[in-house]
């Protein structure tokens, strides 16, 4: 198990727990709410810059050593693994069977299971194939209070009603600590492959991103991403070598290998006649083009600010124009992923050296315009100037009357991951 840094903030915890099973996890939590102790779960740590840091650190509770499968049912397309278990592992262990669980996050080799659905990961494969919480059908999870406590199940049918899990997903750990996961898992495609378009401007790259969605083509992964982040994936150097500044989208088909190029054929056609330049890249090319754009959204460590918005699909022209102007007029470099047809963007912003106030104004102005199309705007890396005085999270779900009621109920003491998250 490699060390982790388990400093945040510059807080520090004064002890380190690391349990091997779903009891001693509870033991710890219950031990640590008793004494008055404040707990910071931890997998691979790929995920901890999102969120606030915490108001207070006393125990580090690292959960990769349960790692093990619990169970593993081919034949039913489901897995039951323990909530340290990295995605990359389990990858793994289900293409030997022809497998797959279809999540694509940054950083899958370091990225534990029960991480990241408590931070509510997606990538860009959420297009064709949903989130992961549509694939996970159930989860223990220790409360504060040392209780174990079961949801959902472990067949793919489930009786009616709602499945409490689910609010586990995304709440960063502030209503208990999940431990074991039940997932569905899907047949490897036989085939995937990706094209790549070039295009002069924004406007045209947006109309063919809706071209891209329409029958009979369905691609399971869909984003537009300029020069900025081109730039971050070298086997793109010679398709862009010479060309003047541009968007370029990558459309992800999957299947039989007939049915792929079909679709693969007809992109290609839809492009072109909107002025692009098209590539077609094979297997190998198309894995490494994709984990290089799942990570993305990963934790860079630099003074840049990481936004993700979102916005409505019928507003996604809108909110990719204010993902461009925000940063082009104050003149700073910025990276811009759109996961299109899920209306979720990402964009960096360069701006070491930038006083803060003026950081401030430019995610202002941001969130203003995101919330004028009914979207939003969540900070989920921020330059060290900015750590302590930056609103993170914008305007508040709709969910958070219930999240607070939920934590009142489930961690009084405020044991697990306090401050992380809108409730206390």
């Amino acid at each position: 198990m490699h060390a982790l840094n388990y400093s945040l903030n510059h807080l520090t915890p004064s002890a380190i727990v690391t349990p091997t099973s779903a009891t001693e996890v509870a033991a710890a939590l219950q031990a640590a709410t008793a004494a008055g102790h404040a707990v910071i779960p931890w997998g691979g740590g790929t995920r901890q810059h999102i969120g606030a840091p915490p108001t207070r650190y006393d125990v580090a509770l690292d959960l990769r050593g349960m790692h093990q499968v619990i169970e593993y049912s081919p034949e039913d397309l489901v897995i039951s693994v323990e909530a340290g278990a990295t995605l990359g592992a389990i990858q793994t262990l289900l293409a030997a069977n022809g497998q797959w669980l279809p999540w694509d996050p940054p950083l899958p080799a370091q990225a534990t299971v029960g991480g990241l659905l408590a931070s509510g990961a997606a990538g860009p494969l959420r297009l064709g194939y949903g989130a992961p919480r549509d694939w996970t059908l159930g989860m223990q999870v220790a409360l504060a209070d040392g209780r174990l406590v079961r949801s959902g199940a472990k067949v793919v049918k489930n009786v009616a009603g709602y499945d409490a899990h689910k609010l586990h997903l995304g709440a960063l750990g502030t209503l208990g600590v999940i431990v074991e996961v039940t997932c569905k898992v899907a047949p490897l495609p036989a085939e995937r492959e990706t094209l790549l378009a070039v295009f002069p401007e924004r406007r045209a790259a947006v109309l063919a991103v809706e071209q891209l969605r329409v029958t009979p083509l369905q691609p399971i992964a869909l984003v537009a991403l300029n020069d900025s982040v081109e730039a971050m994936i070298p086997a793109l150097n010679t398709f862009r070598e010479g060309q003047p500044a541009h968007i370029l989208v990558a459309a992800r088909f999957a299947g039989t290998a007939a049915a792929v190029q079909r679709q693969i054929c007809e992109a290609a056609r839809r492009c072109a006649e909107l002025g692009a330049r098209t590539v077609e890249l094979a297997f190998n090319d198309d894995e490494a083009l994709w984990i290089t754009l799942a990570n993305f959204s990963a934790p860079t460590r630099n003074d840049a600010l990481l936004v993700r918005v979102a916005a409505p699909a019928s507003a996604v022209m809108n909110m990719a124009r204010m993902m461009e102007r925000v940063p082009m007029v104050r003149n700073w470099p910025s990276a811009r992923l759109l996961l299109a047809g899920v209306g979720i963007g990402y964009t960096r912003w360069e701006v070491g050296g930038i006083p803060p106030q003026e950081q401030l104004a430019a995610l202002d102005e941001l969130r203003a315009a995101m919330r004028g199309i009914g979207g939003y705007a969540v900070v989920e890396e921020v330059p060290t100037a900015l750590v302590e005085g930056i609103d993170r999270w914008g305007s508040a779900p709709a969910t958070l009357e219930l999240m607070q009621a939920l934590r009142r109920q489930w961690d009084p003491a405020q044991a697990i991951n306090p401050g992380r998250y809108l409730v206390p």
